[in-house]
C-alpha cells in the first residue's frame, strides 16, 4: 500500500498533537492500515487511520487528514477550505474509495436536517477539545471529526441516530449526519449535530447560583426539577422502541442485581486499599458501606434495563433560552464501546447527577463560601422532576424501597469510582467523595 504520510515522521509528529493521548508511552512503531485520498481542487488531502504500537504492547488507532508537504506532515484540518469538503461528503452522501474500503457519508432524511447555509460557508475553529477536533459550520451546525478510533458501532452516533430517527426526544443537540470509513479498519470518523447558541454548561450555571449569598431561589430549584424533567423525558424516548434490538427494554433480573452487587463489593475493596491509607475513618465503613452493595443483590428484581447517556454529570447539560439541553452521548471514555452500550439501570444516570451537585457545594465551600443549605434541596428538586417525568415508567423498580437500594448503591458505586479518580488525578480534591462516603445513611 502506498502510504500518504512519511511513517518516519509520523511518531514525533504524534506527540505534538494535542488530540494524542499516548504520550507518556514509548512508540514501537506507526502503520497505516487505511486511507482515501480526497481531491476537491481547492483542496486535496489523505485521510489515514495509523495504528500506532507502544513498547508495551498496547496499540491504538488515529485518524489523520493530512496534507503531503515537504517539510513533513501538515494536518489538513488547519485549512478552511478541506474542513469544507469533508463536511460536503457528509452533506451530499458521498462515497470515496479507500485502500480497503470506503468512506461514506451519511445525511439524516429528517426535518431538522433540511437547512439553508451561505456560500461560501462559514467555519469556525473550536479550540477547546482535547480528544478531537470540533468546527462550527455557519453557526446552524457542529463538525466533530474524531480523532482516536475504537472498533465498533459508536454509542454517540447511535445514540444520536436512535433520538432523531424513532423519536420525538429534542432536548438534545439533534444528530444530522456522519462520516463512516467502511471495511477492515471501519469506524465513525466524523459526526455533524445541531448547533446549540447562547449555551452555558450546567456546571457553571449550578455554581454560578451556589455562589450567590443566602438561600437558592425558587426559581433555581424550579430549573433543577426541569432538569431531572429532562433526564426522565430522555429514558421515556431511549426505552420506547421494542423493535429496535440495541433498545429495546429488557427486564432487570436477578443476576443483572447481583451482577452489579457483585462489581460494586469488588470495586470498595480496591478502593479501600487505595484510599485507606489516607483515610483511616473509611476502613472503618468497610461494613456500613458493603450493605448498600449487599442489599442490591437482595432486593426483588424489577423494572428494566435499557440504553442510558452513561456518563452523565452537569457539565453534559447545556442551559438555553431557558430550556435544559442534554448533550455527549459518547458514553464514559474510560469503557470500550462494547461496554458503553450495555443496557443498564436508569437509576445510574441519576446517580451521576446527584454526584455532581455535591461536587458543585463541595467547590463554593473550597472556594471560602459560607456553607449554607444548597446541595440537599437541589438534589431534592432535580428527584422530584425526574420522578414527576417517569411516574408509573416500566422501566423503574416496581416499589419506593427498590428504587432508593438501587439509587444508594449506584450512588455508591460512582463515589468509589470519584475517590480512584481523584488519588490518581486530583489527590487534594479527594476528600470530596471521601467525605460523601462517611455521610452515607445507614442501610435500612
Amino acid at each position: 500500500m502506498t502510504t500518504p504520510v512519511d511513517l518516519a515522521k509520523l511518531p514525533e509528529y504524534l506527540k505534538h498533537q494535542r488530540w494524542f493521548s499516548g504520550k507518556a508511552w514509548p512508540i514501537k512503531s506507526v502503520s497505516v492500515v487505511d486511507h482515501a485520498t480526497l481531491d476537491f481542487g481547492s483542496c486535496a488531502f489523505s485521510l489515514a487511520v495509523v495504528e500506532v504500537l507502544y513498547e508495551l504492547g498496547k496499540s491504538e488507532r488515529y485518524l489523520l487528514p493530512v496534507k503531503p508537504m515537504a517539510d513533513g506532515i501538515h494536518d489538513a484540518l488547519e485549512d478552511v477550505e478541506c474542513l469544507r469538503a469533508l463536511f460536503q461528503i457528509i452533506r451530499e452522501k458521498r462515497e470515496v474509495n479507500s485502500a480497503s474500503g470506503k468512506l461514506r457519508g451519511e445525511w439524516l432524511n429528517t426535518p431538522e436536517s433540511m437547512l439553508s447555509l451561505p456560500e461560501p460557508i462559514p467555519v469556525r475553529r473550536l479550540m477547546v477539545e482535547q480528544s478531537n477536533t470540533s468546527v462550527v459550520i455557519g453557526e446552524k451546525v457542529i463538525l466533530k471529526i474524531i480523532r482516536k478510533l475504537e472498533a465498533g458501532v459508536n454509542p454517540e452516533y447511535e445514540m444520536g441516530r436512535f433520538l432523531a430517527t424513532r423519536t420525538a426526544f429534542r432536548s438534545n443537540p439533534t444528530l444530522l449526519g456522519a462520516l463512516h470509513l467502511e471495511g477492515v479498519s471501519g469506524g465513525t470518523t466524523a459526526l455533524v449535530h445541531r448547533f446549540i447558541t447562547n449555551a452555558v454548561d450546567g456546571w457553571k450555571y449550578t455554581l454560578d447560583r451556589f455562589r450567590k449569598p443566602g438561600t437558592l431561589e425558587d426559581s433555581f430549584l424550579e430549573e433543577m426539577r426541569d432538569l431531572g424533567r429532562r433526564l426522565g423525558e430522555l429514558h421515556r424516548a431511549l426505552s420506547s422502541d421494542p423493535q429496535e434490538p440495541d433498545f429495546a427494554p429488557e427486564p432487570v433480573l436477578q443476576e443483572d442485581l447481583q451482577r452489579w452487587s457483585a462489581s460494586i463489593m469488588g470495586e470498595l475493596g480496591v478502593t479501600l486499599a487505595d484510599a485507606g491509607r489516607l483515610h483511616a475513618d473509611l476502613e472503618n465503613q468497610r461494613e456500613r458501606l458493603l450493605e448498600h452493595a449487599r442489599r442490591l443483590a437482595r432486593v426483588a428484581p424489577s423494572g428494566q434495563k435499557i440504553r442510558i447517556h452513561g456518563d452523565l454529570h452537569l457539565g453534559q447539560v447545556l442551559r438555553t433560552d431557558g430550556q435544559w439541553i442534554i448533550f455527549d452521548f459518547e458514553g464514559e471514555p474510560s469503557r470500550t464501546f462494547t461496554q458503553r452500550r450495555e443496557k443498564y439501570s436508569p437509576l445510574r444516570d441519576v446517580a451521576g447527577m446527584l454526584r455532581s451537585f455535591d461536587y458543585a457545594e463541595a467547590t463554593v465551600l473550597l472556594e471560602g463560601n459560607p456553607p449554607t443549605p444548597r446541595m440537599a434541596p437541589s438534589r431534592d428538586a432535580f428527584l422530584e422532576g425526574y420522578r414527576e417525568a417517569t411516574r408509573g415508567a416500566a422501566f423503574l423498580p416496581a416499589d419506593d424501597a427498590t428504587f432508593w437500594v438501587m439509587l444508594r448503591a449506584f450512588e455508591l458505586e460512582k463515589l468509589l469510582y470519584e475517590v480512584r479518580y481523584e488519588l490518581q488525578n486530583r489527590p487534594d480534591w479527594v476528600r470530596i467523595p471521601v467525605q460523601a462516603l462517611l455521610r452515607m445513611e445507614e442501610p435500612k
